[in-house]
């Protein structure tokens, strides 16, 4: 009698549930065919400037610094720059400098077509995300301007700096 009432026990106990649950993710790649280049095509220059007057260069102008940019068809590239602060006269003695700025609309990149008119304007301190060109012409191009201020006091020189565009893609 015993070995039965340990049998009702038993069965009259609850079970364990076990509960299944799960979730996915996917995985994404995006395959390149080709590295990407990019070529200089035109400095940054202001030509000559006044002492104590502002001087700018339009993204769209014909002064403007210009690059070249070829890799994948249609691929997005992100786009970044390091810009200077200040331009330092290569024929004055040391310590001679000249500010530099950047707008909020001193930049511009336009796939597949090498005309700043119409391109996506953007502001080279924050970066913006391009786009390569489509078949057949694989291309993308970017412009700067910029203003620079000279002192009253500058001295007379040649003023350089180095503008740099970094690219990624997306």
């Amino acid at each position: 009698m015993r070995k039965i009432l340990l049998l009702v026990v038993w069965l009259g106990l609850p079970g364990r549930l076990t509960a299944q649950s799960g979730a996915t993710v996917s995985a994404d790649a995006v395959v390149v065919t080709v590295g990407m280049t990019i070529a200089t095509l035109q400095d940054l220059n202001f030509g000559t400037v006044i002492k104590g007057v502002p001087a700018t260069v339009l993204p769209t102008a014909a002064n403007a610094g210009q690059w070249l940019v070829s890799g994948s068809a249609n691929a997005f590239v992100i786009i970044n720059f390091t810009l200077p602060t200040q331009l330092t006269n290569i024929q004055a003695l040391p310590g001679s400098t000249m500010p530099i700025s950047f707008s909020a609309v001193s930049a511009i990149w336009r796939r597949a077509t090498n005309n700043p008119v119409g391109g996506n304007v953007f502001n080279p301190a924050v970066g913006a995300v391009g786009r390569l060109g489509p078949p057949p012409n694989f291309n993308m191009y970017i412009w700067i301007g910029g203003t620079v201020n000279p002192a009253a006091a500058a001295k007379p020189g040649i003023y350089q700096g180095n503008v740099i565009v970094s690219l990624i893609y997306q």
